[in-house]
């Protein structure tokens, strides 16, 4: 055999024929990044399938003791599984006991509990509806809960909807929800499962909950929070009832832009809608601008009739 032949025989090193050798540390480098990738997979799908994550939006939700405020009514109600609830139900300022009136459920935010969330609607009474706040397991009176869910709390504001709607001073005709910040996302499913609500208004909600989770955690909020309930995909269902969006321009929470992608997702699907941005007001502090409270209290009046009190 020739030289020329033995080298023809001899195999041809992959860096000679143009190939590239992945090296025994560079596969060993892409193995430990696919664990890691899987491992990572694989926490960020039990996180989402137990729904830990979502149990830990409800924040600081307070059990405090609090005393009642003069007139309010204490209202005991048990939600569909037999959960025991607690709230409040605020007769118009100007209506005798028992007085026939229309009336709106406040669905509250997260933490605290009743006795935190009352101003967001009290002024309502003055406006001359009943107002029904209440509060979620695990908030305030209601019973404890172990981990908080958005399917539970729908199954209990559905709850005080048809306690609120049953009353015989409440004309049943009539009601209208009410959702501030969290609040919002029940007020709307409230909507989508009771046809008797007349009209909606929320006040500084979110569009959807993965959007206001990447906007406080970029890119793993949205990945760990799970999907169901989103505003955005709630509102449209409201056919042809009135929907306001309230929202601060300030806003430090929720941001604005929400208000924006909710009035898109609702004027698509023929939804009478209006928006009122209030310039300056945040997250909280939007309760105590008047040109919040004006927008809100003329929304009711003009889909729920009404009449002001002159105290």
């Amino acid at each position: 055999m020739t030289s020329e032949e033995g080298a023809a025989q001899r195999p041809v090193p992959p860096e000679a024929a143009g190939g590239v050798s992945a090296s025994p540390r560079r596969r060993g480098l892409l193995h430990r990044l696919l664990r890691v990738v899987l491992v990572m997979g694989i926490v960020v799908l039990m996180l989402r399938v137990t729904s830990l994550v979502e149990s830990l939006v409800f924040y600081m939700p307070s059990r405090a003791a609090f005393a009642n405020p003069r007139g309010f009514e204490d209202v005991w109600f048990t939600s569909s599984d037999g959960t025991r609830l607690h709230g409040w139900f605020m007769r118009a300022a100007d209506a005798a006991p028992g007085e026939v009136r229309p009336a709106i459920l406040h669905c509250h935010g997260n933490a605290g509990n009743v006795d935190s969330h009352v101003d967001f609607s009290r002024f309502l009474t003055h406006a001359g509806f009943h107002v029904f706040i209440f509060d979620y397991r695990g908030y305030g009176r209601s019973d404890a809960a172990r981990l908080p869910r958005r399917a539970t709390l729908l199954r209990d504001s559905c709850a005080a909807f048809d306690v609120l709607g049953a009353r015989a001073d409440v004309d049943a005709k009539r009601i209208g929800v009410y959702g501030v910040s969290l609040g919002a996302v029940f007020a709307l499913a409230v909507a989508g499962e009771r046809e008797q609500v007349a009209s909606v208004c929320t006040v500084s909600a979110f569009s959807s909950w993965s959007g206001v989770a990447s906007d406080h955690f970029p890119v793993l909020g949205g990945l760990l929070i799970p999907r169901g309930l989103d505003p955005k995909r709630l509102a449209p269902k409201l056919g042809t009832r009135p929907y306001l969006i309230v929202h601060g321009t300030n806003d430090e929470i929720i941001d604005v832009r929400h208000a924006g992608v909710l009035e898109a997702a609702a004027k698509e699907a023929g939804v009478g809608v209006r928006v009122a941005r209030i310039d300056g007001a945040d997250h909280n502090g939007i309760a105590n601008y008047e040109e919040s409270r004006e927008a809100v209290r003329a929304f009711y009046l003009e889909t729920l009739g009404g009449r002001v009190h002159q105290p």
